[in-house]
């Protein structure tokens, strides 16, 4: 690992000596044209019209190569700007560059703990890795979605909460804005994600089609990629909506195999994939998750949320939790799908209520209008950029 550090940093330098362009980096490690970052590409084309716009992302989460790693270490040091939404090496293994650098977080917050938070959990990274990778170093600037996630982020990217900016995201925007442009991309991803649907649910009768969609969409498992764990918690989410009168839509996980297992008794199930979890929301009379910070987009799209959360003294522990559904939210928690079931069958009224406590505490005054201020505040970053270069991150561990 040593080794690796040291020819990024021997590669970083080397480019270094060729001169800073007019372009803007996107970097991701998350997916190939992460949704923030292509909300906001026509603004920075309108504010920046003498940078270029350059994209630099994987083809699929988790698919890292040596070429790319090389790419991304040329853009961050010839670039006068760069926007990543998670931990990128290029950005954080150098220890000074001359491009700003601003993170966009792919999430609107966080209800699990990641980072410096989870160190030396099972579930988050060793401490020595986090120090010999510079995790999370290298940033101007962090935009967090919500202002409740800012005293969040401030340990989980171990920087002060004076260089956290509380802007919104711009899936914020896609999700609430009455811009023309916005609504007529919005319009055309939820009639994919309609169609989709559709082809999932083919061959069911026309009373199982007129049955209101429940959305699940838990959070990612690293040691659960087999699906054998999300494989059972559907499984038992199935048995417990049987009576129910709905349809069960699984969004965002490699469930296949999952499906053989779950045997003929229950609602109808679809696991649904190609599709962002964001373009389900508009279909669901329920959305229920775990410690996804898709409750947030459901909040800002107006459906009612539920937790289901089986798990909950493991998550406790590892990697821990920055809100925790049963002590917070416990009219819309249960550690039993049966739990859920009143709720949605409409035995009991949905707590509107508390969810929208809940979404005032963690997201007062963030609306509309996200990708404007972040464009802003991007400007403002560029117009301030000295001729020095600036230092990468905090102290180290």
């Amino acid at each position: 690992m040593a080794l690796v550090v040291w020819l990024a940093r021997l590669l970083y330098r080397s480019c270094c000596l060729f001169p800073q362009r007019r372009k803007i980096v996107l970097l991701s490690r998350q997916a190939a044209r992460p949704l923030d970052f292509a909300l906001l590409e026509p603004e920075l084309s309108r504010r920046f019209p003498g940078c270029r716009i350059v994209w630099c992302c994987v083809a699929e989460i988790g698919r890292m190569s040596v070429s790319l790693m090389v790419r991304q270490i040329w853009h961050v040091a010839t670039a006068e700007l760069c926007l990543v939404d998670g931990y990128v090496p290029a950005v954080s293994l150098p220890k000074r560059h001359r491009s700003r650098v601003v993170q966009v977080w792919h999430a609107l917050g966080a209800i699990k703990k990641f980072g410096y938070q989870a160190l030396d959990t099972p579930a988050g990274r060793p401490s020595r890795i986090a120090r010999e990778l510079r995790m999370h170093r290298g940033y101007d600037l962090v935009i967090a979605g919500l202002p409740g996630a800012v005293p969040v982020f401030s340990e989980a990217f171990d920087v002060p909460e004076e260089r956290i900016a509380a802007l919104g995201l711009p899936r914020v925007d896609y999700l609430r804005s009455t811009d023309p442009a916005l609504s007529d991309r919005r319009r055309r991803r939820f009639a994919r994600a309609d169609r989709v649907i559709a082809e999932a649910f083919a061959g069911e009768s026309e009373e199982v089609l007129a049955r209101p969609l429940v959305l699940y969409a838990p959070t990612f498992r690293k040691a659960n990629a087999d699906a054998y764990w999300l494989g059972h918690a559907v499984a038992d989410l199935r048995r417990a909506l049987a009576g129910a009168n709905v349809r069960l839509v699984v969004a965002g996980h490699p469930l296949e195999r999952a499906q053989d297992e779950l045997g003929e008794e229950g609602a109808p199930v679809a696991f649904v994939h190609g599709v962002a979890t964001i373009d389900l929301l508009h279909a669901a009379a329920f959305v229920i998750t775990d410690y996804s910070t898709v409750a947030f987009e459901a909040g800002f799209a107006e459906r009612p949320v539920l937790f289901y959360v089986p798990d909950i003294d493991e998550y406790r522990l590892s990697p821990g939790l920055n809100i925790d559904p049963l002590r917070d939210l416990p009219s819309l928690s249960s550690r039993s799908a049966s739990g859920l079931v009143p709720v949605i069958a409409g035995e009991r009224p949905y707590d509107v209520a508390a969810f929208r406590a809940f979404m005032e505490r963690k997201a007062r005054g963030v609306s509309a209008g996200a990708i404007g201020r972040i464009a802003d505040t991007l400007e403002g970053l560029l117009g301030a950029q000295g001729e020095e270069g600036v230092p990468c991150g905090q102290s180290e561990l």
